[in-house]
């Protein structure tokens, strides 16, 4: 009957790995894939931060503009002409694409 100790010696050297050098071209690629799996987070955590504040902002003009609408005096301005409602909304878009410039997250 074999022993405990030889048969914990047995199995260490029946599932050691192999004596070779180690494979450097699958470390090296195991390292980048690492690196861009940290570089994705990054990126996705960085938009998400940038979702919800332009989700914030948008709601917040949205809301100015219910409450705006509600003077009596530029209701019936907007009633009179629709499409200067439209086009304030795009001149307003417009002016937050200037503002805003070119976002680091998609550059």
């Amino acid at each position: 009957m074999i022993g405990e100790s030889e048969l914990d010696a047995l199995l260490q050297e029946a599932l050691a790995p192999p004596d070779r050098p180690a494979d450097r071209g699958f470390v090296a690629r195991l390292d980048r894939v690492v690196a861009e799996a940290e570089r994705y987070r990054a990126a996705r955590a960085l938009l998400l931060r940038q979702l919800a504040s332009e989700g914030l902002a948008a709601g917040a003009i949205a809301g100015s503009l219910f409450m705006l609408a509600q003077i009596p005096g530029l209701r019936a301005a907007i009633g009179a002409a629709p499409g200067l409602g439209w086009t304030a909304l795009l001149a307003l878009f417009l002016f937050w694409l200037l503002i805003r410039g070119r976002s680091a997250a998609l550059a």
